[in-house]
């Protein structure tokens, strides 16, 4: 038997990832059986609601752990009225709920084949006079295609993939990636 480490083909690797005070700890293993822990930052294991999903279009979520999002464009458009109506105040209670809530954030569409966007979840909102400052935990990058390819899925329109804005979706985001094959079940 020899010392090397054998890697098998399993599809998903495992990520495992847990909240430390302000940062998160990742463990990355791509030998055992495929599973997913959230741990979220502020420490609660899962979203409150998978029901509803941040949607967040036309920031690059790599360089950084924050975006500043314009106020006309956040949660004002691609929303349904009652989803607006449930969100879309700054109370503190409503970014508490928003805060529960799978992310995903993406520049706008590039056309490149090999662009990214990034599952995470948000780790506070701030409403400033320059804009809405939103500071996010990244979790792992998908491929950008996922969105163009389940628009449909996603309550998207092809416009949306082009157009700034942050949006919630009442939508089981963790659900159609499941399905999609992008990470195992629950």
């Amino acid at each position: 038997m020899s010392n090397e480490i054998i890697k098998k083909e399993t599809g998903i690797p495992v990520i495992s990832a847990h909240a430390e005070g302000d940062g998160i700890a990742v463990g990355y293993a791509d030998s055992f059986a495929p599973t997913v822990n959230l741990f979220l930052p502020d420490g609660s294991r899962t979203a409150s609601n998978p029901d509803y999903f941040n949607l967040i279009i036309g920031y690059d979520p790599f360089p950084s752990d924050h975006i500043l999002v314009d106020p006309k464009r956040a949660l004002t458009e691609y929303i349904s009225d009652d989803v607006k109506e449930r969100f879309a105040e700054w109370t503190p209670e409503k970014i508490t709920e928003i805060k529960k809530l799978p992310t995903i954030i993406s520049c706008e569409r590039d056309g490149t084949d090999g662009q990214q966007a990034v599952f995470a979840f948000i780790r506070d909102v701030k409403v400033q006079d320059n804009g809405i400052k939103v500071y996010y935990q990244k979790f792992f990058p998908i491929p950008f295609s996922f969105l163009s390819e389940h628009l449909t899925d996603l309550a998207m329109y092809l416009f949306e993939l082009t157009r700034t804005h942050w949006t919630i979706k009442k939508i089981d985001l963790l659900e159609v990636m499941q399905e999609a094959g992008l990470f195992p079940g629950r």
